[in-house]
């Protein structure tokens, strides 16, 4: 319908076409067509190819320029490792003293000292001290004992009195290492009771020369030079004191002035009372009992308690229980041929 109502001269104002004659099978004519850019099968695919020529162009350059940073960043981190190996080994050498210096210096965890000696067995340790305690004849007293300060005689005699002292024997506990001053030491405890009181002593084992083992009898008798009544009793003179010792804060008297002193509480297992030790501050004595390895907490509380060898002095002036710490000779009960002080001068 929409067909009828238009014109011959509508139609061909439109389309503008000649009539083109044919016969039958011949192929419909098209007519001339114009070259519009853009038409033509041929350059669509020309340009087809030169787009994905040039795609891969890009493609490969990329590829090129990944290809050459990642080789530029190998060769930088190579040499950048090989600037550091370089001077860790020029320098690294120079420190390895100074760091174990500073290591030797430190208080840390308790280390096993190196020694061609072979430690006993729990078994071989208890027996061993269960046998020299039962020792009354003072030829075999140093078969079992380091003698120290003390002669077959005075060992004899303390193992005899020691029940009187210390009340019986009801048990041995095994310590196992307990290394300090550079020696090789293994120890055992030994328990006893005392009027319902229980009391201990230890019994610090160490090689002789030969590897034999043998307790320590100074450590084990808490030797002190002179007897603890005579040194509470004198105004003046010095002496060698095995104690437990920890941080105070008792300042008075001689020694008020907290910027010049530090205060250490002492006591010993043969004392009622407890005293107090004084090191100048930054001195040798100050920085050796430092490296006891304290925490600032009164004496009482037993797991701040520390064992030392102190030589003490009573100076001019101080009070009854006050005493200067001129020499720390230990940092346990056995003393060894350096006094600990002397590393720290």
């Amino acid at each position: 319908m929409l067909i009828s109502n238009m014109n011959h001269h509508d139609i061909q104002r439109a389309v503008r076409a000649k009539r083109i004659d044919r016969t039958l099978g011949d192929a419909p004519s098209l007519g001339r067509l114009a070259r519009a850019p853009g038409t033509g099968l041929r350059k669509l695919i020309r340009r087809g190819r030169r787009h994905g020529a040039g795609t891969r162009r890009k493609r490969s350059r990329r590829r090129r320029v990944i290809v050459v940073w990642s080789v530029v960043l190998v060769v930088v981190t190579i040499g950048v490792l090989s600037i550091a190996v370089w001077l860790w080994l020029l320098f690294g050498m120079d420190h390895d003293g100074a760091d174990v210096s500073e290591h030797a210096a430190t208080p840390g965890v308790q280390e096993r000292v190196i020694s061609r000696f072979k430690s006993p067995s729990q078994s071989a340790a208890l027996d061993l001290v269960k046998q020299a305690l039962k020792v009354s004849d003072p030829d075999k007293v140093e078969e079992f004992f380091h003698l120290g300060s003390a002669n077959p005689g005075v060992v004899v005699d303390f193992l005899r009195n020691m029940e009187a002292l210390d009340g019986a024997i009801i048990g041995y506990h095994w310590l196992s290492s307990m290394d300090v001053n550079n020696l090789l030491i293994d120890g055992v405890a030994v328990n006893t009771l005392l009027r319902d009181k229980p009391h201990n002593r230890l019994a610090l084992l160490m090689p002789n020369e030969k590897g034999h083992w043998k307790i320590d009898f100074d450590a084990f008798a808490r030797t002190v030079n002179p007897s603890w009544n005579e040194l509470l009793a004198m105004k003046s003179g010095q002496g060698l004191v095995r104690v437990v010792i920890a941080q105070d804060s008792y300042y008075n008297g001689i020694f008020s002035d907290d910027k010049e002193w530090v205060c250490y509480g002492m006591a010993s297992p043969d004392l009622e009372v407890n005293l107090f030790g004084y090191c100048r501050r930054r001195s040798p004595q100050a920085v050796a009992m430092e490296r006891l390895g304290f925490t600032e907490q009164v004496i009482s509380d037993n797991n701040n308690l520390k064992r030392a060898t102190l030589e003490i002095r009573r100076t001019a002036g101080a009070g009854d229980r006050q005493f200067e710490i001129t020499r720390v000779m230990a940092e346990d009960w056995v003393m060894s041929a350096t006094p600990f002080d002397e590393n720290f001068k």
